[in-house]
């Protein structure tokens, strides 16, 4: 029986083939991050990527999700533009906005971070003459994966949310009918909310 040799490969093939792996990565590096500002460009991608800003403490992720969420901000304002011109945009369309959720310090910040708890705005063109805007509230459920929505009015000066959710949400629950509809959307997390403002209103 005869040995079958095998030729090493040189450096140079090796390198070859080195550089091609790195071409095939950073391509599905971008890929990936063409996704991420697509979806940041999204209410649920807007909300979701700067609450992740908010809490993140690792400054190169911090520069990271910025430069997403600031990209997604613009990919929107253009999407919107472009529905603008042709004639697309109804009168709840406009400019998307994320409202922070406030001092971390404030319990019901706690209370809304850890149930997981966003909000949205688009500044729409009665907006501005109302200075109210449909604030969307968004759930991310445990499981990561299911999202629950659903809207209130806020005040906002000239169509834009000055404040923190927790004085958006503050605000809400105060006013009995919008409680009952928040409690209904919260399910399990109301309680915790109704908790944390009463300790709110205890400091």
């Amino acid at each position: 029986m005869t040995d079958t040799m095998t030729t090493e490969p040189t450096r140079e093939e090796l390198l070859h083939e080195l550089d091609k792996v790195q071409a095939k990565l950073e391509k599905a590096r971008r890929r990936q991050a063409a996704a991420a500002i697509a979806y940041a460009s999204t209410p649920d991608g807007a909300a979701e990527t700067f609450r992740r800003l908010e809490l993140t403490r690792d400054d190169q992720e911090r520069k990271a999700l910025k430069t997403t969420y600031l990209a997604g901000l613009a990919m929107a304002g253009d999407e919107y533009e472009e529905r603008l011109t042709r004639g697309n945009a109804d009168d709840n369309d406009g400019p998307l906005a994320v409202i922070p959720v406030g001092p971390f310090r404030d319990p019901l910040a706690k209370a809304l971070v850890e149930q997981r708890i966003m909000a949205t705005f688009r500044t729409t063109p009665s907006s501005v003459e109302t200075n109210k805007v449909s604030v969307t509230l968004l759930r991310l459920l445990p499981d990561q994966q299911t999202r629950k929505r659903m809207r209130l009015e806020a005040a906002a000066d000239l169509g834009v949310i000055n404040t923190n959710l927790t004085e958006v949400m503050a605000t809400a629950w105060s006013d009995p009918a919008t409680q009952r509809r928040l409690r209904t959307f919260l399910e399990d997390a109301a309680e915790p909310i109704d908790t944390a403002l009463q300790q709110r209103d205890n400091r």
